[in-house]
């Protein structure tokens, strides 16, 4: 794949003229995460040096307990990752912030089912019951079940919480016949010895999660040059932890260490996030208009929002063509420079 070489000459001048970090500007990020092999961007350009090429130190703002909206609206970070449904919701009430980027383009949640089981749709668990992890885990179940024409009437629903014994000893034995939860949760239930596949209804599958928002007023403001510069560096390190499983494996495992104590699951972890980084097409953070209308239209039609909204007034592709201003071959002979230094 070849993108624009603007990238290419960015990174020769930062080679000649190595930042230091009096020169890097800083920029505030919220995520649901921290330096986790589930970022596996953040993890991959700081290794090999992207983001400082753009001028940019990272600092991540961990959220607690409030809604990430709110350290937008109170311009405590310069960006925050949002689930589509806080988005909108959010433009509704008035705050209007910005989609710019589209950080995976898949849903992180799933509705598992032991593999062999004979189910081939979620349709065909009416009449049993569904374990869920949480309590946060319900509304992607009640949609689910909507999409394949059931109700909650037609199953019942049991909260199992995050025991990775009991979710996985919950299913082998029958006690649900399915479970929702995030690909933590499909990793933790693997690491007992079940083998599941994924039954949430194909439409929901592509509902982007985790998407870069700012304040539509940064938009062209001071700090739009750092904005630029952050996304142009988290493109290439998605592209560059896609070129080669084994590189970007050594990052993970040296980053985070925690997720890679069984490096089997590790690897599953991996390449689950991979695929949730993985653009549909070339374009990196691509803001998939038709995808979102129809996220919009059901939460209009489950009762989230009282009528959708049009994606244009959440979405902005200000940043989406410098952010893919890069050099694949480029980032490919980085990557293939960077293990023969490391591995």
């Amino acid at each position: 794949m070849k993108y624009a070489t603007f990238g290419a000459i960015t990174a020769v001048m930062a080679s000649a003229l190595p930042a230091t970090a009096q020169d890097l500007t800083e920029i505030t990020v919220l995520t649901p995460l921290p330096r986790h092999t589930a970022w596996y961007p953040l993890i991959v350009g700081e290794a090999l040096g992207y983001f400082a090429e753009e001028g940019v130190s990272v600092t991540l703002v961990d959220g607690g307990d409030l809604p990430a909206t709110a350290f937008l609206e109170n311009g405590q970070v310069d960006m925050a990752s949002l689930d589509p449904s806080e988005v909108v919701i959010a433009s509704v009430r008035g705050f209007d912030f910005d989609v710019v980027y589209e950080v995976m383009h898949g849903a992180v949640e799933g509705i598992f089912v032991l593999e062999d089981n004979p189910a081939t749709s979620l349709s065909d668990l009416g009449g049993t019951t569904i374990g869920i992890v949480g309590e946060s885990d319900r509304g992607l179940l009640l949609a689910a079940l909507g999409h394949a024409g059931l109700s909650e009437d037609d199953v019942t629903i049991a909260v199992l919480g995050e025991s990775a014994p009991l979710l996985a000893n919950s299913l082998s034995t029958g006690q649900v016949s399915g479970l929702v939860g995030a690909i933590s949760d499909f990793v933790a239930i693997t690491s007992q010895g079940i083998t599941t596949k994924n039954l949430l209804p194909p439409e929901m599958s592509e509902s982007p999660a985790n998407n870069f928002a700012v304040r539509a007023d940064a938009v062209g403001g001071d700090r739009d040059e750092v904005i630029q510069g952050f996304l142009r560096a988290w493109a290439k390190s998605g592209y560059a932890g896609l070129v080669d499983l084994d590189a970007t494996r050594a990052m993970a495992m040296e980053a985070d260490p925690e997720n890679w104590i069984n490096e089997e699951l590790g690897t599953i972890f991996l390449t689950a996030a991979q695929d949730l980084h993985r653009p549909d097409g070339e374009v990196f953070g691509d803001l998939r208009t038709d995808i979102w209308t129809g996220v919009i239209a059901e939460m209009a039609a489950v009762g989230m929002i009282d009528e959708p909204i049009d994606p244009s007034e959440v979405l902005n592709r200000a940043y989406i063509d410098g952010a893919n201003d890069f050099d694949g071959a480029e980032i490919e002979a980085e990557v293939a420079e960077w293990k023969a230094a490391n591995m």
